[in-house]
């Protein structure tokens, strides 16, 4: 019997791709907005540019977890998309932010390296109680923009948004993937046409 393969590609171009997912992580949420959470004004800034920072890092953990080579479920199919996600990250932000945007590209690589990681103890939490360490995580989260938010409704709403903005970006990733037509497996039937006409 034939076996059959499906062919898979991706719907747009990788560039293109990774130009949307940055948009996304650049467009405002306003259920993670700082009045949101009613945070001080004087807080506002460091939360944006914070929040802005985790969501590029965020995207990138979803591709990193795609394309991880030590992954089972390694999807190479991503990987020109993570390539050009990360040139737009680390290469093009004075085109996205103008001219005069001129960060030091080392600090700004270390800054996304940290995020990535704290953003990956969050999607990948140690064993214990997940309730508590998801309010930890947001505390110190908080804490790092000089903010205590000792409110556990505020912690546990905050830490349930990056659990939806992960998922959020691997449905995006599943969407852009393109299936077509069963394709009949030719290797199969040549196979089978040379046994014929040998007379096996």
């Amino acid at each position: 019997m034939p076996s059959f393969k499906k062919k898979r590609r991706l719907r747009t171009s990788p560039v293109m791709l990774a130009a949307s997912l940055h948009q996304m992580a650049e467009k405002d949420d306003p259920q993670v907005a700082p009045e949101t959470f009613r945070l001080p004004e004087a807080f506002h800034d460091r939360f944006r540019e914070k929040m802005l920072l985790y969501r590029e890092a965020n995207i990138l953990l979803v591709l990193v977890d795609r394309v991880n080579p030590s992954r089972d479920g390694r999807d190479p199919l991503f990987e020109p998309v993570f390539w050009e996600y990360e040139r737009i990250v680390f290469w093009e932000l004075p085109r996205i932010f103008g001219e005069s945007f001129n960060p030091d590209r080392a600090a700004r690589r270390q800054s996304v390296a940290v995020a990535l990681r704290d953003l990956k103890v969050r999607m990948h939490p140690p064993i214990g109680n997940r309730y508590d360490f998801a309010l930890s995580w947001s505390r110190n989260w908080f804490a790092g923009i000089g903010h205590n938010e000792i409110n556990p409704a505020t912690l546990a709403r905050f830490s349930s948004f990056w659990s939806s903005e992960y998922t959020a970006v691997q449905k995006v990733l599943d969407a852009a993937v393109k299936t077509s037509r069963r394709l009949i497996d030719f290797t199969f039937i040549k196979r089978r046409l040379l046994n014929l006409l040998s007379g096996g």
